[in-house]
């Protein structure tokens, strides 16, 4: 049974919810880090429960050594029921922690507010506890540094940048005609059908994998790496300049 948080006038700790970036700890904002090494504890998410959270390894160097630790599990499945009680229990954990005065911290990859976990705890913690003092700390982008470790910007001008976090259309032509810079998240089980569409119309794909790790590495050569995905990969595409546009 899920308890419900207290509605008593105790002083309700601040919550954070922090974007730790790509992956590499050095990338972490100088506000998360000063956020964290002042929280008591924190929040890390992982995929399923014999799963390391990477977004508490990114982190870990900046805790406290007296910080608590907790682990909540948020299924990589589409049920939303599931799901609408995955992001309930870890609100619940993180209310327990502010009802105590407790400063505490939700870590997530990325950037908090772009496709995050954080935005579906966030509504949850305010219809639980529209009190709790609720604190955003943005993050670097996976897309931003993927652009910087190319030495290719995202978009330049005026021309519009789309970013697409699910399966590709059947047709990437119709996206490139309204956006010529692209950006496909979680890519990996699509790298053969954008191989083949970017192919098809001319226009320039790198995937980049585990951007800023230790072992991170970018391909033009998609299919390369198409029998041996990789959750964290990106793909950026650009479409062949027009005339106009060339210097």
């Amino acid at each position: 049974m899920i308890e419900q948080p207290a509605t008593d006038n105790r002083q309700l700790g601040t919550i954070y919810g922090i974007g730790v970036g790509p992956g590499d700890p050095k990338l972490l904002t100088l506000q998360a880090v000063e956020v964290l090494r002042g929280v008591t504890a924190v929040l890390a998410p992982r995929s399923a429960d014999d799963r390391e959270s990477l977004a508490l390894a990114i982190a870990r160097p900046h805790l406290p050594v007296s910080c608590t630790v907790l682990e909540a599990t948020f299924p990589m499945i589409s049920d939303p029921a599931v799901l609408a009680r995955a992001w309930e229990e870890a609100a619940l954990l993180l209310l327990a922690r502010a009802e105590q005065g407790e400063a505490t911290a939700f870590l997530t990859l990325g950037d908090a507010m772009l496709y995050s976990t954080w935005g579906y705890l966030l509504r949850a913690l305010v219809r639980l506890c529209p009190q709790a003092p609720l604190v955003t700390i943005p993050g670097i982008t996976a897309m931003s540094a993927c652009a910087a470790a190319m030495g290719t910007p995202l978009a330049e001008g005026r021309a519009p940048l789309l970013v697409w976090p699910d399966t590709p259309p059947a047709e990437i032509s119709a996206l490139l005609a309204n956006a010529p810079n692209l950006v496909f998240m979680k890519a990996a089980r699509h790298l053969r059908s954008l191989a083949v569409q970017t192919a098809r119309v001319g226009a320039d794909a790198v995937a980049v994998r585990r951007c800023s790790l230790p072992d991170q590495a970018m391909t033009r050569e998609l299919t390369a790496w198409a029998d041996d995905p990789d959750y964290f990969t990106t793909v950026l595409v650009h479409s062949a300049p027009r005339k106009e546009d060339e210097p």
